[in-house]
């Protein structure tokens, strides 16, 4: 977020010129580039892929199974692997062994 959006916010995240009935949900990588201001009217949430393997694995098989009828079935486990447990590319890799099917 640039500096100058940073800014904007300010004082919507404050008291001042907070819209009612209102969360805003900020999402980031890193938080380097941020304002200690900015981030001190936040609450940060620290998500961790840990743990994720098998729950991933098996979000595949059901897709898989849904998907490619009866052709061979791929490795989950590897692609959870390449995919260092990140669920978003698990699925680009498996549209991929779809497509190829």
């Amino acid at each position: 977020m640039s500096n100058a959006a940073q800014l904007q916010f300010l004082s919507k995240l404050d008291a001042t010129a907070y819209p009612p009935q209102t969360i805003f949900i900020f999402t980031c990588n890193a938080i380097e580039g941020l304002e200690p201001r900015f981030l001190s009217r936040t609450r940060q949430l620290e998500f961790s892929s840990y743990g994720l393997a098998s729950e991933t694995i098996s979000l595949l098989q059901t897709i898989w199974q849904r998907e490619a009828n009866d052709a061979p079935i791929p490795a989950f486990a590897q692609i959870v692997k390449q995919s260092r447990n990140n669920v978003r590319d698990a699925l680009m890799s498996l549209e991929t062994e779809l497509l190829a099917v």
